[in-house]
């Protein structure tokens, strides 16, 4: 059940990633509704929302919902100290005359929910009205887990009309547009460049030259002319030595 679930909400931030722009670190909108069934389930947002979403979070309330927390007294004294811990949204509300939660909410959406808010609230009028708006992740309390709502009727229509091109990109879909059409151009520049270069011809590669080994030269064999010359040398050489020994020995002969 529990894989089940991540797989689930792996999913839907898929398709708000893809469509409508979401990036982390997620913003997250908590109302006093959310913060009480957290307590009342023994639900730890900071810590569990994360690893639910699979991303860094900020959790954000208004100075509006802080307001009407406080209004309803002793019953919601949990769910004010938990919601003061979270970052404050600046409103157009004034805080002497703070608005509803419901339509301090709303206003910080407006009509495309341009700052990518996840909007966390128990509330079903709320959920009703956020429906309407396409782009806008609901999360709520279903039996102490936190669940990701699926896309609205309103969401799975724009996307349908994205991919189908019937309605404009959103000005994250134009910036990566730009990008891609911008790095096209400069590889066809480059590309263009690159041909009207002429290629000239490239000298030997010096790591394929192999140096001569000098040391190690071999001498070179001799002809066989050479031999028999020297050959012939060394037989005369030999007979005038007997022939100068022959005519000492005779010379000493005659003188005895």
């Amino acid at each position: 059940m529990k894989v089940r679930r991540y797989k689930h909400a792996k999913k839907v931030l898929s398709s708000y990633k893809n469509v409508f722009g979401f990036r982390e670190p997620f913003q997250v909108i908590v109302d006093g509704t959310f913060c009480q069934a957290a307590l009342d389930g023994k639900i730890q947002i900071k810590e569990q929302l994360p690893k639910y979403l699979g991303g860094a979070i900020q959790l954000v309330t208004t100075q509006c919902v802080i307001a009407e927390v406080e209004s309803i007294g002793r019953e919601l004294v949990g769910a004010l100290y938990v919601a003061k811990r979270f970052q404050l949204r600046s409103c157009s509300h004034k805080k002497a005359k703070p608005a509803p939660a419901t339509d301090c909410i709303l206003s910080l959406i407006g009509e495309e929910n341009p700052h990518h808010y996840f909007v966390a609230t128990q509330d079903t009028e709320l959920r009703g009205s956020l429906k309407k708006i396409p782009g806008v992740p609901l999360l709520n309390i279903v039996r102490n887990t936190i669940v990701l709502e699926g896309l609205s009727n309103t969401s799975r229509r724009t996307a349908r009309d994205l991919n189908e091109g019937k309605a404009d990109p959103s000005d994250y879909q134009h910036s990566v547009i730009e990008q891609l059409n911008s790095s096209a151009a400069t590889g066809d520049a480059s590309a263009t460049q690159r041909k009207g270069k002429r290629k000239r011809p490239k000298g030997p590669n010096p790591l394929s030259v192999r140096k001569s080994k000098r040391g190690f030269a071999t001498s070179r064999p001799m002809p066989a002319s050479s031999l028999v010359t020297s050959s012939k040398r060394r037989k005369l050489r030999l007979q005038r030595q007997k022939a100068v020994e022959f005519l000492a020995k005779v010379a000493q002969s005659h003188t005895t």
